[in-house]
Parts: C-alpha cells; structure tokens; sequence
C-alpha cells in the first residue's frame, strides 16, 4: 500500500512540475510577444532558408495610440514595407504602391504576432538554459508541437528586454528547417525621427478588394484535415489562377496555412520537397494533379492529397 502512496505522490509531483514550467514558458513567451509591440526599437536580422540567405532592418515605434514599422530588405532585391496601424504599405520600385489592410507585416515570423491562447492550444512551452548571444544573456524557449506533423520552434530571448534574438523552425527530428537571427538589436525610449516622418507621410488609401475568381462546380471534396486545423470559407482564388484550378482549399490552425490545390493532370510524377519549413507536395492522379503547400511534414501533405475524393 505504502508503495502504491509513494507512486502516486511522485507522479502529482511530476505532474506539479510540468505545469510549473508549461506556465513559466507560457510567460516568458507574452514577454516575447509584448516586446515587438511595445518598444521602440532598430534591428536587422538574418533569414537562413535552405540555401537562401535574405537580410533586413525592421524599425517599429509606438507614440501614443500611434504603432508603426518599417522592413527594409539589405539585399539588392526586395520590397520596402511599411505598417502604419493596421494598414500595411508594399512600395515597389516600378510599380505603385500596394496598399493592404492588416495588423502585421507577414513577412515577419508569424509566431510573434498571432494570437497566444491559440498557440497555446498547439503547443507546450518549456524554458531551456541560457546562453550568451550576439552579446547578450539569450534564454531557450521551445515551443513543442503537440501534433508530430506540426513544426515546432526554438526561441531565444534578450533576457533583460524579452526581445526575439533568435527563432528556429524544427522538424520532427528537431532538426531546424528555418533560421531568423537577429544581428543588431538597440531599445530606445524615444520615438525614432525617420519613422515619425513617415507616421506624418501622406500615403494612398487601400483600394477594394477585387473579388476573387469563382471556380466551376467540382464533386471533388476535401475528406481529411489535419489536427488543429480548419477549412477557411469562400477563400480568395487569385483570377489568374481561375483557368488552371479545378478545386482550391485553404487550411489554417489560426498561425499557418496550408493550401491544396487540384488542376487538370499533366501526367508529373509524383514529387516532394522542402522549400525552408514549407513542404511542396505533388501527386499525379488519372484524372487531376493535387499539390499541396504549406508548412506541415512531408508525411502531412502527402496524407491531405490523398484525401482529395
């Protein structure tokens, strides 16, 4: 009996334990959160991408009411974004702007921004050691995915700021797929000259958006979805897109997307590969060809294809 007591005392314990660290992980990420939506502050980070290489300076400023952000890419090629509340600004070189409604940059990583309590219900949060980092006092964060075909991340935090300095996607073998490093990082208590100038900057209004492109009546269906995820109603379908798709569905666990489409068969093998965290999966079928795009396991998107009926 006592043996029995003693087990049971252990296992409360152990229990005790792991909700302890889930919350403490859980508050040291609201800190991440807060600090990319609060400070002032000038940075420029690094995206490792399979073998793509990408650099940028992000600026954002809060005054007031007021919040606004600046991304800038450093390389040769790319397109200067600005966010301005929720309007988001893309100013290419030989175009007009594209204006869009949002409350992010997308091109910043997701995990950031999006909402915790849905997080939380895709992960647990466990704190690591620390290390020193770039300079400063960094501690490990990792976000397990709770579901094997969901990437997990990596995040180290400035431990006297919780500002991001860096985030790895994980596979399932916990290897990482993506890198995002920060490589300067300064907090200011003033609010930065250049991004008040473009606080007052006139800029064009977003204009309508243009419906999307109706596709014709399909019996084909969507039989399977992954864990956590949900199908997203009347998703937009690009018109350009309209002539080559038999069927389009867009997935989401509230922080990624996936995408399945179905197009005429062009008699392709069957191919899949990793672009970063993002698998591309392809399977020829007799009557169609369905690919799948997003970030989940190979094995995921293998599965959503074939689940097209």
């Amino acid at each position: 009996m006592s043996k029995v007591v003693s087990f049971c005392c252990t296992l409360l314990l152990l229990c005790s334990s792991l909700l302890q660290a889930d919350e403490a992980g859980w508050a040291l990420f609201e800190r991440v959160q807060q600090s990319v939506k609060q400070y002032n502050f000038d940075s420029s980070f690094v995206v490792f991408k399979g073998s793509q290489v990408e650099t940028f300076r992000w600026q954002h400023g809060r005054k007031g009411d007021k919040e606004i952000e600046h991304l800038v890419p450093l390389d040769a090629e790319g397109v200067d974004i600005l966010r301005r509340d929720g309007v988001v600004y893309y100013f290419l070189t030989d175009r007009p702007a594209l204006v869009t409604y949002s409350n992010t940059i997308k091109e910043l990583p997701a995990i950031l921004f999006q909402n915790s309590q849905q997080i939380r219900q895709l992960y647990t949060a466990v704190p690591g050691s620390s290390m020193v980092m770039s300079g400063h006092t960094a501690q490990l964060l990792r976000l397990s995915a709770t579901d094997p075909g969901r990437h997990s991340y990596w995040l180290w935090i400035e431990a006297e700021s919780g500002f991001p300095l860096r985030i790895d996607v994980m596979s399932e073998q916990q290897a990482p797929l993506e890198r995002w490093l920060v490589t300067h990082m300064r907090i200011s208590a003033e609010f930065p000259d250049n991004l008040q100038r473009l606080l007052d900057s006139e800029l064009p209004e977003p204009a309508p958006r243009a419906a999307g492109a109706r596709l014709p009546d399909t019996q084909l269906q969507l039989t399977w979805l992954p864990a956590g995820y949900q199908l997203v109603d009347t998703p937009y379908v690009a018109p350009q897109l309209q002539q080559n798709l038999l069927s389009y569905w867009l997935l989401t666990d509230g922080l990624h997307q996936v995408s399945v489409f179905v197009q005429p068969s062009q008699r392709m093998p069957t191919q899949a590969y990793r672009d970063g965290a993002t698998t591309i999966y392809m399977l020829s079928a007799a009557q169609h060809d369905i690919t799948v795009i997003g970030p989940v396991s190979i094995d995921v998107a293998e599965r959503l294809a074939g689940a097209v009926r």
